[in-house]
């Protein structure tokens, strides 16, 4: 019989084994369908799935285990197999080896999805959206700049809808939260997106033809720093996302994390610095991060900051 904790352990996907919402012989999990937090529960024994949020509203039929590991850690169908093998998994799984590897053929933003700014139709929360902008220093040209979107959906309710392009196409999305209390970022669930998320580079092709860049986490990161900006998503940098940074050919990168994740800054300019001549890793003191500053002040604390020599 397979482990399906080991599995969720082994292959980082976080789970719930306890407390509201999780049956007696479950474990839960974020859903990679809906988004909703730990809702997704998956039955220890027989390894069968149900979210008690949207019930895979949309899906012709409910989802196999296996499709659902496949989304929930982007894994193709034979890396999601072979992790299910491992751990004990013999059945015949209906998604079988050779199909999709869960992407769409293109990204469509959520159903109701309108522009923040500059639409027709402004709502509440679109007023409560720019207002969380504006005190986070933001203008309505920043949601004119970005393409920034709002949703009246159920699962993207309250949250800024932020698209993702590469060379020209919306390839993918994630969204911000607006209200407190709830996760920050929320990406597009992959049979939704064109493109991985760890994949891409917020901004990249604006960046395309610089010199000289920034390379950034956050989207919010991106909007303070403008056009000469990428943002990684999470500060851990792919392996495809460094040959996108290195097919840019830069002259100079400036490499500015979170205060928390300058290590990770560093093995970023480590991995980077055969491939461009000026490299500088800022370091940020006390808690505030490049999205609670200004442009000028970041300008200022990179130009106090020697090159990395590795």
């Amino acid at each position: 019989m397979i482990d399906i904790k080991l599995l969720l352990e082994d292959i980082g996907i976080d789970y719930k084994s306890d407390g509201k919402n999780v049956g007696s012989n479950d474990v839960n999990i974020d859903c990679p369908f809906c988004g909703a937090d730990f809702h997704l529960g998956i039955n220890i024994e027989s390894g069968q799935v149900n979210c008690w949020v949207c019930g895979f509203d949309g899906e012709s039929r409910r989802p196999s285990l296996g499709k659902v590991i496949m989304r929930a850690a982007e894994l193709s169908w034979p890396e999601a197999k072979a992790a299910m093998e491992e751990h004990g998994w013999e059945q015949n799984d209906p998604f079988k080896e050779g199909q999709s590897d869960g992407l769409a053929d293109k990204c469509v933003l959520p159903i109701g999805s309108y522009r923040l700014y500059g639409s027709e139709k402004q709502t509440r929360e679109a007023a409560r959206a720019l207002e969380y902008m504006k005190n986070r220093g933001f203008s309505e040209q920043t949601a004119k700049d970005y393409n920034l979107h709002i949703t009246e959906g159920l699962y993207y309710s309250r949250r800024i809808i932020i698209p993702i392009h590469f060379e020209g196409k919306l390839v993918c999305y994630t969204s911000r939260s607006y209200i407190s209390g709830d996760n920050r970022y929320k990406n597009a669930p992959l049979f939704k997106s064109a493109m991985r998320v760890k994949d891409l580079l917020y901004n990249y092709d604006r960046v395309k033809g610089k010199k000289d860049a920034f390379l950034l986490e956050g989207c919010t990161d991106v909007w303070v720093m403008g056009d000469d900006s990428l943002g990684v998503f999470k500060s851990s940098l792919s392996p495809k996302q460094r040959n996108l940074i290195i097919k840019l050919n830069l002259d100079s990168l400036t490499i500015i994390y979170d205060p928390l994740a300058t290590e990770r800054a560093y093995s970023a300019a480590e991995e980077l610095s055969p491939f461009i001549h000026s490299i500088k890793v800022v370091r940020l003191d006390g808690t505030k991060d490049v999205g609670t500053r200004t442009r000028a002040e970041v300008i200022r604390i990179k130009n106090e900051t020697r090159e990395f020599k590795g």
